[in-house]
């Protein structure tokens, strides 16, 4: 683990180092004491916490804090100082610091750091989840517009239409965003619906599969066969529904 330290007591550095490296002791503690050398830190990177006094020398905690998020917004900042009062120590949270120690309570450093790093940990572990989630809906989309066969994904308690592909479109003559949020019933015929034709369950084709008329936009009515699946997603029940025409066969 490597520790920025902004801190111009040479005492009170060492202080938090000789802190850090009994509970890491294989951690680098790399100290700077001004405003260039803690923006070359900044800028050469690779740190996993920044720790900073709020009161130095012609430059402030408050600086080094905006500094901190416009180069390096995912390092954990704690500002570690003997003269912060509890007003401003909140102001700064509120401005993107992690957390303030008062240096005559620095039992509480190592305790702030570790949660520090736990939640760092979790926001790595929601943002794979959540490009994990992207990748499968990116490949969910292609495989569903691919479908040679109309395909409605339902809702099925309501009935409404929650997606819908290009093939849908096509043989109903209307666009995806007509489709969805309407029930099913407004582009199939499920009241007049008929068991499939004997060619079709010949086929291979499922067995609770039937035959219905697809009401298309235009007025006009396409026979199809359609074969539902019951599925649940995040605890959702739904109803798909593959239409394949019968002319086709």
């Amino acid at each position: 683990m490597r520790i920025l330290n902004l801190e111009d007591s040479a005492n009170d550095a060492e202080l938090n180092k000789a802190t850090l490296t009994a509970r890491w002791p294989e951690c680098q503690v790399v100290r700077t004491a001004n405003r260039e050398e803690f923006v070359a830190a900044l800028e050469q990177g690779g740190f996993d916490i920044i720790l900073s006094d709020f009161t130095l020398p012609g430059f402030g905690g408050r600086q080094a804090l905006d500094l901190a998020r416009e180069k390096r917004p995912e390092v954990p900042f704690l500002f570690v100082s003997g003269t912060i009062e509890e007003d401003t120590a909140v102001e700064t949270l509120k401005s993107g610091a992690t957390d303030f120690i008062l240096k005559h309570r620095l039992v509480r450093l190592i305790p702030s750091i570790e949660r520090a790093l736990r939640e760092v940990e979790v926001r790595a572990e929601r943002q794979r989840a959540e490009e994990s989630m992207r990748q499968s809906e990116h490949k969910y989309r292609e495989v569903f517009d691919c479908l040679s066969d109309a395909a409605f994904l339902a809702d099925e308690a309501s009935g409404k239409i929650i997606d819908t592909n290009r093939r849908a479109e096509a043989l109903l003559g209307c666009t995806r965003a007509q489709i969805l949020g309407s029930k099913q019933s407004r582009f199939l015929a499920l009241e007049k619906s008929r068991p499939c034709a004997a060619g079709a369950r010949a086929s291979g084709r499922a067995a609770n599969a039937f035959d219905c008329d697809m009401l298309r936009a235009d007025g006009g009515t396409l026979p199809v066969e359609v074969s539902t699946t019951r599925l649940t997603l995040y605890g959702r029940a739904l109803v798909l529904q593959l239409c394949h025409e019968l002319a086709a066969r």
